[in-house]
């Protein structure tokens, strides 16, 4: 099984360590879905990078890690998130710089990429949306599943959901457990598409949506949260890797909860070598901290 992530594979730069190190979405979910999906499985990422220091950071995690990568080198920044954390691990974005990210377009080369894959995983919010556009118009083989880091806008909040859902077979959302009123809006969405839409809820678990009933899922219990960040990357992983083998909802939704338990106890989505930051680093990193 041939599995590509496609979009964010940047730095998380985290502002209360004082260190950076590689993630991103798509590389969040890549390298966790090399232990959640079968051995011989193939995973890939489908993504840019710039031509600054930490585009190096980047490219040595996907080498290192053994992933397949359609990786287009340009010239300007790499992708960073800001990170900080509250006194409970939880995680906080400060901000987060697209880079050459937004201004790529996919060409015909990842095209084949996506057209070959068994299971593509994208990403989708405002900062990268022309970008995320050429991906969604490419032809896909296989599931296709889509992670609504935004759900929409502010003056249409479910925007991108009603636009991209018909388009994608499953998608993933991060939801507050006590907004009932967006997760009835999600589903009638996933239901009027025919689609399958993943609430995932925090410590609340994780609920199935579009089909005639709700499908719950507990979070398992984690003895000390040290980091959230990837946490939903990780369970799309696990929950993909068991629900493109066998279309079983509930045991996908267990499996995802499992992997996203597992990255609650860590600094990032996956074993990775802080970095520190060099000696001129800018002061104002450092003044984003907000925790």
């Amino acid at each position: 099984m041939r599995v590509v992530a496609v979009g964010d594979c940047g730095i998380d730069r985290y502002v209360d360590l004082g260190a950076d190190r590689p993630g991103g979405i798509s590389l969040n979910f890549a390298a966790n879905a090399l232990d959640c999906f079968e051995k011989g499985d193939r995973i890939g990422v489908l993504t840019a990078l710039g031509s600054d220091r930490e585009a190096g950071v980047v490219q040595r995690a996907i080498d290192g890690l053994g992933l397949e990568g359609a990786v287009a080198r340009l010239p300007g920044v790499t992708p960073v998130q800001y990170i900080d954390h509250d006194a409970g691990g939880d995680r906080l974005f400060v901000r987060y710089d697209a880079g050459v990210l937004a201004a790529h377009r996919i060409g015909p080369a990842e095209r084949a990429v996506l057209a070959g894959a068994d299971v593509t995983i994208a990403t989708v919010f405002t900062k990268i949306l022309d970008f995320f556009e050429t991906v969604a118009a490419a032809p896909a083989g296989g599931l296709r599943a889509l992670d609504y880091c935004n759900l929409g806008v502010a003056e249409d909040p479910l925007r991108y959901v009603r636009r991209f859902t018909r388009d994608f077979d499953v998608g993933f959302a991060g939801i507050d457990a006590g907004d009932g009123a967006l997760i009835d809006a999600l589903e009638g969405i996933a239901r009027a598409e025919g689609r399958l839409i993943v609430a995932t809820l925090g410590p609340a678990g994780s609920v199935a949506l579009g089909g005639r009933t709700r499908i719950h899922c507990p979070a398992v219990p984690v003895a000390r949260v040290v980091d959230t960040t990837g946490a939903g990357d990780t369970f799309a992983a696990g929950f993909l890797s068991a629900y493109a083998r066998g279309r079983d909802t509930a045991a996908a939704l267990a499996r995802g909860s499992q992997a996203a338990a597992r990255t609650l106890s860590q600094t990032g989505a996956f074993p990775a070598a802080l970095v520190p930051w060099p000696a001129d680093a800018p002061a104002a990193w450092a003044a984003l901290r907000r925790g």
